[in-house]
């Protein structure tokens, strides 16, 4: 997530990336009498159940109460591109695994391919809240069902808006993972809690936040590198902001430490997603002080070069 966090809840723009990370689902008949299912992560599992039983997943389980089947099967869910050692990068793992099963699961079942349109989109955020309390905008969903740069709004109705975006040219990125995971439900609840208490300054820091983000994306669809790049910095440091105001480090000592050293460069850096720890993107029309930067934060950090993926879902049948 590149602007946009915290915000987009409230009707904001945000602007998000389909990164060259994946989650893949294969799905296909069973060789017995029974169910099998194996979660790939950062550890495997796997569970065998009958066909009138529930996985245990609650990723596997909505899709499939939304779209039954009597059918006996076999399937495997590999999110391990997403994971870090132990931890999830923060690159919305659960999302891009629900997204990848439901398509597969939509063509095992006999429906039709699931399309890259609002109704699908809504639906599949649907599936997502249902498995995250009901937390959660849905941006990660979006961008594991279209890919590329997209423009998420929720609009007054909560009905996702999306279209596609280009970054400005010349524009390049690099991930910072900062080795610690953080609990997304847990800032969205301190947040929410926070707007009720606090609602006049709520809005009055939301209001901030929107033309950010708007002027950010404005920037990068009029080629605007340098008004794409500010943003960037000044909605990192409305987080830290933000932070502060609901209790909770949305930017750790480890990403003001990031951004201190991106300033130097020139670099623009905010932490991406909640907050607490795990992602931060870095930004810059300048290559050199993009690798000096990189070299300077591979220290501490973990440093993940990405592409963006311009397909989102992509569902192939092999026939035996």
């Amino acid at each position: 997530m590149v602007l946009g966090e915290y915000a987009v809840l409230n009707g904001a723009p945000a602007l998000v990336l389909a990164v060259d990370r994946y989650c893949r689902a294969t799905i296909g008949p069973s060789e017995d009498e029974i169910c099998h299912f194996a979660s790939l992560t950062n550890t495997d599992e796997a569970v065998d159940f009958s066909a009138d039983a529930g996985s245990g997943y609650a990723v596997v389980d909505e899709v499939l109460q939304s779209l039954p089947n009597t059918g006996i099967w076999q399937g495997v869910l590999d999110s391990r591109e997403l994971f870090a050692a132990s931890m999830k990068l923060g690159l919305g793992s659960s999302a891009a695994a629900l997204t990848a099963w439901a398509g597969a699961w939509a063509v095992f079942s006999g429906r039709e391919r699931l399309r890259a349109d609002p109704r699908t989109l809504e639906t599949l955020i649907g599936l997502h809240q249902a498995t995250q309390a009901g937390a959660g905008s849905g941006v990660d969903v979006a961008a594991s069902l279209s890919g590329g740069v997209i423009r998420f709004q929720l609009n007054e109705s909560s009905f996702p808006e999306v279209s596609t975006v280009q970054l400005p040219e010349g524009v390049g990125f690099v991930g910072i993972f900062a080795r610690s995971a953080a609990s997304t439900p847990d800032f969205l609840a301190r947040y929410e809690a926070w707007r009720a208490a606090e609602a006049e300054e709520a809005r009055a820091l939301h209001a901030v936040l929107a033309e950010i983000a708007e002027n950010g994306i404005g920037s990068a669809s009029a080629d605007d590198a340098q008004g794409f790049l500010e943003a960037i910095t000044e909605y990192g440091r409305c987080l830290e902001y933000l932070g502060v105001c609901i209790g909770a480090h949305i930017v750790t000592p480890e990403h003001r430490e990031l951004m201190k050293a991106a300033e130097r460069l020139g670099i623009a850096y905010k932490v991406s997603g909640a907050g607490g720890g795990d992602f931060g993107l870095a930004f810059s029309a300048d290559a050199a002080a993009l690798e000096s930067f990189k070299r300077a934060a591979d220290i501490e950090c973990d440093v993940f070069e990405f592409g963006i993926d311009p397909s989102g879902l992509i569902v192939e049948t092999v026939s035996e």
